[in-house]
Formats: structure tokens, C-alpha cells, sequence
């Protein structure tokens, strides 16, 4: 008897670290929910229903409105353009800012250009 072994494509993820920006408002408090809302809405304008299920918000911070967003590897490019195009909420113009992507969560943990080394005078 032959057993026929059928391999199944893993689902890479990909990470997104993406920050939440105002035009000509001060800081507006906008909770984890609220924030999701704006995500999935960014989603769901641009790719429709289906494309809302794909994403999803590991790390939110309330303070600096920057999230660290999950989804897979297929729908990188489609959420990237969802996030891009997207510019109001609430009625106030705003946009997402994409800092980083990556394909591994603990790449995110390291930035160059936000890195300081101390240098010490001789």
C-alpha cells in the first residue's frame, strides 16, 4: 500500500511596525480598539471583507499611536497599500507611517537609525 504524503505550504508571517500621524492636531487619544477599527477600516477599503481577516495588532501603544501589526507573508503587499492610502479618521486627515517590515518579530527589536552609540571623548 502506497502512502501518498501531500506537503502544505507554511504560512510565513510578516510584521509591520507602523505609527499613527495626525496634520495639525495635538496629541488625540486614541485606545487600542479605536486603533484596530482605523486598521481594519484601512483593510477593508481597499481589499474588501476578506482582506480584514489577515491582519491583526500584537502591540499597540497608546501613548506614540504605534502598533506592531501581524499578518501573513501572501498579504504583505496589499496591507502595505491598504496603510498607505489610507488618510481619514474621524473626519481628521491622518496616515499611517510604516517604519519597518520584517519577516522575523525580533527585528523589529533592533533599528539602526534609532540606535544611539555613546561615543566617549579621549
Amino acid at each position: 500500500m502506497k502512502v501518498r504524503k501531500i506537503k502544505y505550504p507554511v504560512s510565513k508571517q510578516c510584521y509591520f511596525r507602523i505609527q499613527l500621524e495626525f496634520e495639525h492636531e495635538g496629541y488625540i487619544d486614541i485606545g487600542e480598539t479605536m486603533f484596530k477599527f482605523a486598521v481594519h477600516q484601512a483593510v477593508k477599503n481597499l481589499c474588501g471583507e476578506i482582506g480584514e481577516s489577515f491582519v491583526d495588532v500584537l502591540k499597540y501603544d497608546p501613548l506614540f499611536r504605534a502598533a506592531i501589526l501581524v499578518t501573513c507573508e501572501r498579504f504583505r503587499v496589499q496591507l502595505h497599500g491598504a496603510l498607505t492610502f489610507f488618510n481619514c479618521y474621524e473626519n481628521k486627515r491622518c496616515a499611517f507611517r510604516i517604519h519597518q517590515i520584517s519577516s522575523n518579530l525580533m527585528n523589529l527589536a533592533s533599528d539602526s537609525r534609532q540606535m544611539g552609540l555613546p561615543f566617549k571623548s579621549v
